[in-house]
């Protein structure tokens, strides 16, 4: 019953002024510690595609930032082999790749807490209610993309198109990884957060106590959270390696026979 009347009271400081924190921003880097926040609109992300020749019906996504390097080549061959050679640097394998993915994740949200003393056992409960999540990712595309293809006839236009149609289904495969795919676990895992026992001399610093603690549990899930993506990114990887990568400009040329 105490449970009860105490979530009751706290639905109440919910929905009326009372014991609620102001907005909490969290935002991790590309080892899921974390950095100083920034809010960023998703609305501000523009696709750099007015300079290029870029078809729009590939299917770009209106929440992910595109960026793209120029090509050049007066057939399809030459074209991919200037992608090969000028696209970005990887790190991690240190060669160049025709297309890359970067990606970071943040939240904001707000905390609402109601707070019971317990005279038996001298303890003091508070129920946590953790709400207004907003999940935020900064994801960035890259690929190439042809300056000119006036010097391509219409067979090689179509193999340039299916290439790069091959790199962006690719890369969107990780933007499914990383964004839609982890969405409703971490709310779920945020809404897990909903009680904490202090003692009852804490009373006085319950408010800093309880946002401290709701701040170190989410800190956790988005350490998990990153590693978890990390790992299905690592084995995404490996998958597509597995498979055949984008079609050569020889492969490519003999399926339009």
């Amino acid at each position: 019953m105490r449970r009860y009347a105490l979530l009751l009271s706290l639905l109440l400081f919910f929905l009326l002024p009372g014991n609620s924190r102001g907005e909490i921003v969290q935002h991790f880097d590309t080892a899921g510690n974390l950095v100083p926040a920034t809010r960023k609109s998703l609305s501000t992300l523009a696709h750099k595609t007015q300079k290029y020749s870029v078809a729009q019906s590939l299917g770009l996504r209106p929440d992910i930032r595109y960026e793209f390097y120029p090509v050049f080549g007066k057939t399809f061959a030459e074209i991919v082999k200037s992608a090969e050679e000028n696209g970005p640097f990887n790190k991690k394998t240190r060669k160049r790749q025709t297309s890359a993915f970067a990606w970071s994740l943040g939240w904001s949200y707000q905390i609402s807490y109601a707070t019971e003393y317990d005279e038996e056992n001298d303890k003091l409960h508070g129920d946590i209610l953790i709400h207004d999540i907003a999940l935020s990712y900064d994801i960035t595309v890259t690929l190439p993309v042809l300056t000119d293809d006036s010097s391509l006839n219409d067979i090689e236009k179509d193999l340039w198109k299916n290439y790069i149609a091959g790199l962006l289904e690719s890369e969107h495969g990780r933007v499914k990884i990383v964004k839609d795919d982890t969405r409703e676990n971490i709310i779920r895992r945020m809404g897990e957060i909903a009680y904490l026992m202090l003692n009852a001399e804490q009373e006085e610093d319950a408010e800093k106590l309880i946002e401290r603690y709701v701040r170190e549990e989410t800190a956790h899930i988005g350490k998990e959270t990153f590693m978890q993506i990390q790992e299905k990114l690592d084995q995404y990887e490996k998958k597509s390696n597995e498979v055949t990568a984008p079609d050569s400009p020889k492969q490519s040329e003999k399926k339009q026979r």
